[in-house]
């Protein structure tokens, strides 16, 4: 896990993941009582390498990087991660417990892909736009996985690596108040993804506006139908679909503008 004053969240993550042999968290600096809960569980603590900090800031510049540093500190070849405000299902736990324990034979899969469920002020989430929201969470060191983007988290496979899905989730938590404010709490996160878009060549960036515009709508049309489907007690909130739909056009504006002031200084 990645940390940073993470003291209000991290015993729900380290509980789910407890029985693990192995706990690395890799950390910012907290000065919260993220170290002490870190302690009580038994989890090691690395520090954060400075090449993935900004140094205006010494926030998180690179988190595939810093992933990276803790997967070269694992002590075995299984590997899971998942963030502080996270938690792993009872049944997510039991089914890595199983490949872990188990022999891997030849054809088997190194890598799996895990599903999405989100709550959302205690409230479980059955219908939402992103999901299944299939991630790689878990898979083998010698797939040759290591994440290739300082954001978004993009895991790089050797060639052949066979891909496996797991059937059950890990969670994530937010909160009305989140999307309320229109993702404030992911603003550190904005800047590190408009620095990638900004920074294409050209052709590169008009995909990328298009990719996020093609996103957006894909976004639209799935809410809208699971509203129509199934109205809105277990769906998302309307403002956390919007908050959703609107992040990939906000971000093709913010990137754009980052580029122009770059260019003419």
């Amino acid at each position: 896990m990645l940390t940073y004053n993470s003291g209000q969240t991290l015993r729900r993550a380290l509980e789910s993941v407890k029985d693990f042999d192995d706990i690395i968290l890799n950390d910012g600096g907290s000065t919260d009582d993220t170290l002490a809960i870190a302690a009580e569980y038994g989890a090691r603590v690395i520090t954060q390498d400075s090449k993935y900090l900004y140094p205006d800031t010494g926030r998180l510049a690179d988190g595939g990087g810093a992933r990276n540093q803790m997967m070269d500190a694992a002590k075995h070849d299984w590997y899971l991660w998942l963030d502080s405000d996270e938690s792993i299902s009872a049944e997510l736990r039991d089914d890595i417990a199983r490949i872990a324990r188990a022999s891997h034979q030849e054809g088997e899969p190194l890598a799996y892909r895990v599903p999405i469920r989100i709550f959302i002020d205690g409230r479980l989430i059955k219908y939402s736009s992103n999901y299944p929201g299939y991630q790689f969470r878990f898979f083998n060191r010698k797939s040759g996985g290591h994440l290739t983007k300082r954001a978004h988290n993009r895991i790089k496979f050797a060639p052949g690596t066979v891909i496996g899905t797991l059937s059950h989730p890990w969670y994530v938590y937010h909160s009305s108040a989140q999307y309320k404010a229109f993702g404030a709490p992911w603003k550190h996160y904005r800047r590190v993804e408009i620095e990638m878009a900004a920074n294409r060549s050209f052709w590169s960036f008009v995909y990328f506006i298009l990719w996020h515009v093609r996103a957006s709508a894909s976004l639209a049309v799935k809410a809208l139908y699971n509203y129509l489907r199934h109205g809105f007690r277990d769906t998302m909130p309307l403002s956390a679909e919007l908050a959703r739909i609107l992040t990939p056009l906000i971000l093709i504006v913010n990137s754009v503008i980052y580029r122009i002031r770059k260019a003419f200084g």
